[in-house]
Protein backbone atom coordinates (compact mmCIF):
# COMPACT_ATOMS: atom_id res chain seq x y z
CA UNK A 1 0.00 0.00 0.00
CA UNK A 2 1.46 3.29 -0.89
CA UNK A 3 -0.13 6.30 0.85
CA UNK A 4 -1.61 8.73 -1.35
CA UNK A 5 0.49 11.48 -1.79
CA UNK A 6 3.40 10.26 0.52
CA UNK A 7 6.36 11.49 -1.05
CA UNK A 8 8.89 12.70 1.79
CA UNK A 9 10.94 15.70 1.18
CA UNK A 10 14.35 16.05 2.44
CA UNK A 11 15.11 14.55 5.32
CA UNK A 12 16.27 17.56 7.31
CA UNK A 13 13.57 19.84 6.13
CA UNK A 14 11.36 17.13 7.03
CA UNK A 15 11.88 16.94 10.92
CA UNK A 16 12.22 20.33 11.13
CA UNK A 17 8.17 20.09 10.68
CA UNK A 18 7.33 18.33 13.98
CA UNK A 19 8.17 19.02 17.48
CA UNK A 20 8.74 14.87 18.53
CA UNK A 21 9.70 15.89 22.10
CA UNK A 22 6.10 18.23 22.69
CA UNK A 23 4.42 15.24 20.16
CA UNK A 24 5.61 12.45 22.33
CA UNK A 25 5.24 14.14 25.73
CA UNK A 26 1.38 15.40 25.23
CA UNK A 27 0.45 12.23 23.73
CA UNK A 28 1.91 10.32 27.01
CA UNK A 29 3.85 7.37 24.74
CA UNK A 30 6.55 6.60 27.30
CA UNK A 31 4.17 4.94 29.93
CA UNK A 32 4.26 2.13 27.57
CA UNK A 33 5.83 -1.59 26.87
CA UNK A 34 5.39 -2.73 23.27
CA UNK A 35 4.29 -0.08 20.23
CA UNK A 36 3.53 -0.57 16.70
CA UNK A 37 4.05 2.19 14.10
CA UNK A 38 2.87 2.28 10.36
CA UNK A 39 5.57 4.78 8.20
CA UNK A 40 8.94 5.03 9.77
CA UNK A 41 9.93 6.92 7.34
CA UNK A 42 13.16 8.71 8.27
CA UNK A 43 12.81 7.27 11.52
CA UNK A 44 11.58 10.73 13.06
CA UNK A 45 9.51 9.00 16.31
CA UNK A 46 11.26 5.84 15.79
CA UNK A 47 14.38 6.95 17.65
CA UNK A 48 12.71 8.70 20.64
CA UNK A 49 9.96 6.23 21.09
CA UNK A 50 12.11 3.34 21.20
CA UNK A 51 14.26 5.50 23.85
CA UNK A 52 10.89 5.87 25.83
CA UNK A 53 9.30 3.09 25.75
CA UNK A 54 9.87 0.12 28.46
CA UNK A 55 9.65 -2.60 25.29
CA UNK A 56 9.99 -3.31 21.73
CA UNK A 57 9.32 -0.62 18.73
CA UNK A 58 7.51 -2.94 16.02
CA UNK A 59 8.14 -0.20 12.60
CA UNK A 60 6.96 -1.22 9.46
CA UNK A 61 7.37 0.06 5.87
CA UNK A 62 7.35 -0.57 2.29
CA UNK A 63 9.85 1.68 1.20
CA UNK A 64 13.09 -0.18 1.84
CA UNK A 65 15.32 3.11 2.14
CA UNK A 66 13.32 4.47 4.84
CA UNK A 67 13.57 0.91 6.84
CA UNK A 68 17.40 1.12 6.25
CA UNK A 69 17.43 4.04 7.35
CA UNK A 70 15.90 3.99 10.62
CA UNK A 71 17.55 0.66 11.20
CA UNK A 72 20.72 2.73 10.90
CA UNK A 73 19.67 5.31 13.26
CA UNK A 74 18.18 3.02 15.64
CA UNK A 75 20.78 0.59 16.07
CA UNK A 76 21.17 -0.85 19.39
CA UNK A 77 17.89 -0.43 20.49
CA UNK A 78 15.03 -2.66 20.99
CA UNK A 79 13.45 -2.03 17.38
CA UNK A 80 12.10 -4.33 14.62
CA UNK A 81 12.18 -2.71 11.07
CA UNK A 82 10.00 -4.76 8.81
CA UNK A 83 8.60 -4.29 5.36
CA UNK A 84 5.22 -4.85 5.31
CA UNK A 85 1.93 -3.57 3.50
CA UNK A 86 -0.25 -3.42 6.86
CA UNK A 87 -2.93 -2.42 5.56
CA UNK A 88 -3.43 -5.55 3.31
CA UNK A 89 -1.71 -8.32 6.03
CA UNK A 90 -2.70 -6.46 9.19
CA UNK A 91 0.40 -5.67 11.92
CA UNK A 92 0.90 -9.13 12.66
CA UNK A 93 1.96 -8.22 16.81
CA UNK A 94 0.55 -7.49 19.88
CA UNK A 95 1.21 -4.56 21.46
CA UNK A 96 0.04 -2.06 24.00
CA UNK A 97 0.46 1.19 21.67
CA UNK A 98 0.20 1.65 17.73
CA UNK A 99 1.06 4.48 16.23
CA UNK A 100 -0.34 5.95 13.12
CA UNK A 101 1.23 9.25 12.45
CA UNK A 102 -0.06 11.46 9.30
CA UNK A 103 -1.26 8.03 7.32
CA UNK A 104 -5.24 8.44 7.86
CA UNK A 105 -5.47 10.07 4.12
CA UNK A 106 -4.66 6.49 2.78
CA UNK A 107 -7.53 4.94 0.65
CA UNK A 108 -8.51 2.30 3.42
CA UNK A 109 -8.36 4.54 6.44
CA UNK A 110 -11.15 2.49 8.48
CA UNK A 111 -9.30 -0.98 7.22
CA UNK A 112 -6.18 0.51 8.52
CA UNK A 113 -7.73 1.31 12.05
CA UNK A 114 -9.16 -2.17 11.75
CA UNK A 115 -6.09 -3.76 11.42
CA UNK A 116 -4.38 -1.30 14.45
CA UNK A 117 -7.49 -2.46 16.95
CA UNK A 118 -6.77 -5.94 16.32
CA UNK A 119 -3.38 -5.07 17.25
CA UNK A 120 -4.01 -3.86 20.49
CA UNK A 121 -3.67 -5.64 23.51
CA UNK A 122 -6.19 -5.47 26.79
CA UNK A 123 -6.04 -1.63 27.85
CA UNK A 124 -3.88 -0.46 24.71
CA UNK A 125 -4.54 2.57 22.61
CA UNK A 126 -3.99 3.86 19.09
CA UNK A 127 -2.37 7.18 18.42
CA UNK A 128 -3.51 9.42 15.74
CA UNK A 129 -1.57 12.49 14.18
CA UNK A 130 -2.20 14.01 11.34
CA UNK A 131 -1.81 17.83 9.61
CA UNK A 132 -4.54 20.29 10.52
CA UNK A 133 -6.85 21.23 7.84
CA UNK A 134 -5.52 24.32 6.45
CA UNK A 135 -2.31 25.72 5.31
CA UNK A 136 0.91 24.08 6.45
CA UNK A 137 4.20 23.69 4.49
CA UNK A 138 3.47 19.86 4.12
CA UNK A 139 0.74 17.90 4.02
CA UNK A 140 -1.84 15.88 1.89
CA UNK A 141 -3.97 18.22 -0.42
CA UNK A 142 -6.85 19.21 1.49
CA UNK A 143 -9.47 17.02 -0.49
CA UNK A 144 -7.92 14.18 1.08
CA UNK A 145 -6.80 15.64 4.55
CA UNK A 146 -9.07 14.02 7.40
CA UNK A 147 -10.16 16.38 10.13
CA UNK A 148 -10.73 15.12 13.27
CA UNK A 149 -14.26 14.76 13.31
CA UNK A 150 -13.51 12.01 10.09
CA UNK A 151 -10.76 9.79 12.05
CA UNK A 152 -13.18 10.03 15.19
CA UNK A 153 -16.37 8.54 12.62
CA UNK A 154 -13.61 6.11 11.13
CA UNK A 155 -12.47 5.08 14.42
CA UNK A 156 -16.50 4.19 16.25
CA UNK A 157 -16.55 2.09 12.74
CA UNK A 158 -13.34 0.20 13.72
CA UNK A 159 -14.52 -0.36 17.44
CA UNK A 160 -12.40 2.78 18.89
CA UNK A 161 -13.58 5.83 20.87
CA UNK A 162 -11.44 8.88 22.00
CA UNK A 163 -10.38 8.70 25.47
CA UNK A 164 -9.54 12.56 25.84
CA UNK A 165 -10.08 15.63 23.92
CA UNK A 166 -8.06 16.66 20.97
CA UNK A 167 -4.60 17.12 21.29
CA UNK A 168 -2.94 20.61 20.15
CA UNK A 169 0.51 19.24 18.71
CA UNK A 170 1.72 22.65 17.54
CA UNK A 171 2.82 23.76 15.22
CA UNK A 172 1.27 22.13 12.43
CA UNK A 173 -0.45 19.14 13.66
CA UNK A 174 -3.45 17.77 16.34
CA UNK A 175 -3.73 14.50 17.80
CA UNK A 176 -6.02 11.77 18.93
CA UNK A 177 -6.02 8.81 21.63
CA UNK A 178 -8.10 6.38 20.89
CA UNK A 179 -8.62 3.25 23.23
CA UNK A 180 -11.14 0.16 22.56
CA UNK A 181 -14.64 0.75 22.88
CA UNK A 182 -16.62 -0.91 25.61
CA UNK A 183 -18.59 -3.40 24.90
CA UNK A 184 -22.58 -2.80 25.19
CA UNK A 185 -23.93 -4.50 28.47
CA UNK A 186 -27.61 -5.19 28.42
CA UNK A 187 -29.43 -5.92 31.40
CA UNK A 188 -31.73 -8.64 31.36
CA UNK A 189 -35.15 -8.00 34.14
CA UNK A 190 -36.45 -11.61 35.20
CA UNK A 191 -39.68 -11.64 36.23
CA UNK A 192 -40.60 -13.13 39.38
CA UNK A 193 -41.06 -16.36 40.68
CA UNK A 194 -44.83 -17.26 41.78
CA UNK A 195 -45.51 -19.03 44.46
CA UNK A 196 -42.90 -17.94 47.16
CA UNK A 197 -43.77 -17.57 50.87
Amino acid sequence: MRIRESGMPAEDYWESLFDVGLILGRLGIGRFEDVAELGCGYGTFSLPVAQAIGGTLYTFDIDPAMLARTRQRTAGLRVVCDERDVVQRGFGVQVDAVLLFNILHCEEPVRLLEHATAALRDGGQVFVIHWRHGDTPRGPSLDIRPRPEQIIGWAAVAGLQPTCEIIDLPPWHYGLRLGKCEPTVTATVSSPTKGLH
